[in-house]
């Protein structure tokens, strides 16, 4: 039994492959929990995902207090960059056991059925997940580049030099591995990891579906992901909005969140809440301009001072990952709660996919947050909502890439990535060139 989480990443595509493997359940257990482990670090979800998605558009910036995320922020990345080489390898890292499991015969491992079919579906869903989040950073659907995506690794032991798929062959392959994911833990509903809220579960994948969907303005196919599990959830309310933030236990509106408080996986200074807040690292700056800018309610939740506020040099998010002092790097990752599928139900519904009200979910949001009810479910209030409930969480850049918008010029003086009009190559983070070394088969994104 092994954790295939080597720390040695090159060549992303093929790694770990002298491993021997003992075929119980509590061996497939093992094996993707270590994906799990190298999904929350901060050079993945633990954070770099995160900022990649907030530092390159109209609600945060790095000032440079540490020297990190300065090129993110003013969208004028290299092929070198370490943060961007690192969130593409240990994304792919995730993938590396999944493949594993998914090419390992079920018959020859040891244990219940349920508890197989359950991690399988774990395996293809943790597949999924880690390569839409690598087309949405590096493939080149909202940037210049001709439809190019990303090489969608199958196997663990295989060729060395993959192509780039194109975005619509890398999008039948995600449907197909959700499918898969929802079949395998639909026949794994008895096993005992089939409701924890701290790997993927069922709920799980059909939010995954439903970002997916949203992503590719494929909107059926993102009703019928959020359709599943919109109504099972409760908008967590105003008055425990703050303290959600804070918990180690799942809260009732989560649906999958990544455990960061064992000396495994805690990020410590390099995570999250460090980079946002404190003197030492604080990179992450919030524009002073964004409460006004967003249109937020003078009594919205959302902006009072336990979330947001002025400290440190200038306007910080203060209660989203807010663990500091002895407990740094201790907040669990939200990878799904339910305001997103909410929001992402009243998208849906609006353009057009299944049947409901787009209205009604679009003010399930502002109506738990002491902010004012919208009149219309037009397109304009729900990217208006989704900034104001994802705020700090990285959405936002993907939103204004989906929605064919311009990266609007702040105004600031430090790091500003000024007007960056929609379609831009600088949309697409380059392939690093660890990758072009080791892949020759890789193709580099026009622009670098």
């Amino acid at each position: 039994m092994f954790f295939a989480t080597s720390c040695s990443l090159d060549p992303t595509l093929a790694q770990d492959e002298d491993i021997e493997f003992l075929p119980t359940t509590e061996s497939l257990r093992q094996l993707i929990d270590g994906s799990y482990v190298r999904m929350v670090n901060y050079r993945y979800m633990g954070r770099n995902m995160i900022i990649a998605g907030e530092v390159r558009a109209d609600n945060v910036y790095s000032d440079g207090n540490s020297g990190r995320f300065i090129r993110w922020s003013n969208m004028n990345l290299l092929d070198t960059d370490g943060d961007a080489g690192d969130l593409m390898a240990y994304a792919y890292g995730t993938a590396t056991n999944a493949n594993i499991l998914i090419n390992t015969n079920m018959d020859d491992v040891e244990g219940s059925d349920a508890d197989k079919n359950q991690i399988l579906g774990e395996a293809y869903a943790l597949r999924a997940y880690a390569y839409f989040d690598l087309l949405r950073v590096f493939g080149q659907k909202y940037s210049e580049g001709n439809n190019l995506g990303i090489s969608y690794v199958k196997q663990f032991k295989g060729p060395r030099n993959i192509p780039r798929g194109t975005v619509d062959s890398n999008y039948e392959d995600l449907k197909s591995d959700i499918e898969n994911a929802i079949h395998y833990m639909s026949l794994g509903q008895d096993s005992e990891y089939a409701d924890s809220k701290t790997n993927f579960n069922l709920d799980a994948v059909y939010a995954l579906q439903s970002r997916v969907g949203i992503y590719m303005k494929d909107y059926t196919y993102a009703y019928n992901g959020s359709k599943e599990i919109v109504d099972a959830y409760p908008v967590t309310p105003e008055g425990q909005f703050v303290q959600m933030w804070k918990q180690q236990t799942p809260p009732p509106a989560s649906i999958f969140e990544l455990f960061q408080n064992t000396s495994t996986n805690n990020q410590g200074i390099n995570g999250i809440a460090n980079i946002y807040r404190g003197t030492s690292y604080g990179d992450i700056m919030v524009f002073d301009n964004f409460i006004d800018d967003a249109d937020f309610d003078s009594g919205d939740i959302r902006i009072s001072e336990d979330m947001i506020k002025v400290a440190d040099g200038g306007l910080r998010n203060m209660g989203k990952y807010p663990s500091m002092g002895t407990m740094l790097g201790a907040d669990n990752i939200k990878v799904f709660r339910i305001e997103e599928i909410v929001l992402n139900h009243a998208e849906a519904l609006a353009n057009g996919a299944g049947t409901g009200d787009p209205l009604e979910y679009l003010n399930r949001i502002p109506e738990n947050r002491g902010a004012s009810a919208y009149s219309e479910a037009s397109m304009e209030n729900i990217l208006k909502e989704r900034r104001k409930e994802l705020v700090f969480e990285g959405f936002r850049f993907f939103d204004l890439a989906r929605m064919g918008m311009d990266i609007r010029d702040m105004g600031e003086p430090i790091n500003n990535h000024g007007h960056i009009e929609a379609g831009n190559y600088k949309f697409a983070f380059p392939i690093p060139q660890r990758e072009m070394n080791q892949n020759r088969d890789a193709v580099q994104n026009p622009g670098y």
